[in-house]
């Protein structure tokens, strides 16, 4: 038996076995969010966190009660995407509160934190709370990257004002003289960034974004949010650049635009079994993070998966391409057998091609299921389109993520 009949063999045996059916999802779940960046959301009850995570996602999930893991009584991670996620944002209980100490809350989410996102309703001078527990954690990690979100932006407009046509915030002190930013908002972003003077570290990005709802009558409901995006992609995390990568489609359709995230989130856990320094652990490792995919996004399009489907399927990605690139993953599996050099050389190669053929298939998947949805059949031409673009889609991806890398090595 061939190594691509193993692997959808192995595949076969997840999807509608006892095999890693439980274990190694929550396994999998599990080993990604150990890996992945936390973003400390920091802010007054209002400041509107909850509104960055759901622009930032692309997911109207993104609520106190659906899609949050609590942590303690007063905290909760939010997990992107929440099967294996990319991205953890941890959102804390607002600030300001009566009879609310936040003291055991800041310290254990200070232990758990890569990014300190603050947010800040524009609107409101007076940020005491959050500044005094900012100055406390940059003290102590005057390194951490720190990204200041001013928010509401409309409730300074005149009235019968709206936003700008071009988006005309920098962050930095043109914001204070900009003839396109009325009076009273350039005073209180200037009021609210004087605040940070003092502030331990490198200073903050500053950026100013309005998320509104369409009901609000200020078009666009996402006002700033590529700005907000480019500042938390400089700010560090490669998790950022992932999402965003994996939302960037605008041509797929709806359901297929919000499963993307989740492919990525298994590419990227794909990519860890590849990487394993073991031969053949790889192979079994890619088998079941694989249908794990295939089941989640199963359910995301409301399809069932069958024996006879999950055939017809993976004879509609083809054999070609596929079948190159599983050749290429197996050769590198028997090179691992190479003592040190050959092995981690072999699963770097392997992480690579893993994300990529993960991705390949996860997009192939979003067609097939589409059409499957809809009482059709796919044609095959445009599944084996979808897993070349993917795959290529992920391979840029892995190798900007080994680019980045080694940036920050450096």
């Amino acid at each position: 038996m061939g190594f691509l009949d193993r692997l959808w063999k192995a595949i076969s045996e997840v999807q509608f076995g006892d095999a890693g059916s439980g274990a190694d999802s929550e396994e999998v779940r599990k080993h990604a969010r150990s890996i992945a960046p936390v973003v400390w959301l920091l802010g007054k009850t209002g400041a509107g966190k909850t509104a960055i995570v759901a622009a930032l996602t692309g997911d109207a999930r993104a609520e106190v009660g659906e899609g949050f893991e609590p942590c303690t009584r007063t905290a909760a991670f939010y997990d992107v995407p929440s099967e294996v996620p990319l991205l953890r944002f941890l959102d804390t209980r607002g600030l300001g509160e009566a009879n609310y100490d936040p003291a055991n809350d800041i310290a254990w989410c200070e232990g758990q934190s890569h990014l300190l996102l603050v947010v800040m309703q524009v609107a409101d001078a007076s940020q005491h709370t959050v500044l005094r527990i900012l100055q406390q954690a940059r003290s102590r990690h005057p390194d951490w990257p720190v990204i200041v979100a001013q928010t509401g932006l409309h409730r300074l407009y005149p009235v019968g004002v709206g936003h700008p046509k071009q988006y005309p915030f920098t962050g930095g002190p043109e914001d204070e003289t900009h003839a396109l930013v009325p009076h009273a908002l350039r005073q209180a972003l200037a009021h609210q960034r004087r605040l940070f003077d003092t502030l331990p570290g490198r200073p903050p990005r500053f950026v100013p974004i309005d998320f509104t709802a369409p009901e609000d009558g200020f078009p666009p409901e996402d006002f700033g949010l590529e700005m907000f995006w480019r500042a938390v992609e400089e700010a560090g995390p490669e998790a950022f650049a992932a999402l965003h990568f994996a939302r960037a489609d605008a041509h797929s359709d709806h359901t297929r635009a919000k499963a993307r995230p989740l492919i990525y989130g298994f590419g990227a856990a794909a990519a860890g079994a590849g990487a394993v320094p073991i031969p053949m652990v790889g192979v079994s490792g890619l088998a079941g993070i694989l249908a794990m995919m295939l089941r989640a996004l199963a359910v995301r399009y409301a399809v069932a998966w069958t024996p006879s489907a999950l055939a017809q399927f993976s004879a509609a990605t083809g054999g070609g391409a596929l079948a190159w690139w599983a050749l290429r993953y197996g050769l590198r599996e028997v090179l691992k057998v190479i003592p040190m050099v050959g092995a981690f050389a072999a699963g770097a190669l392997n992480a690579a091609a893993a994300l990529g053929v993960t991705v390949g298939i996860g997009e192939a998947a979003c067609v097939w299921l589409g059409y499957r949805r809809r009482g059709l059949t796919a044609p095959n031409n445009e599944v084996r389109r979808a897993f070349a673009e993917g795959l290529a889609a992920g391979l840029r991806h892995a190798k900007g993520r080994t680019t980045r890398r080694s940036g920050a090595r450096l």
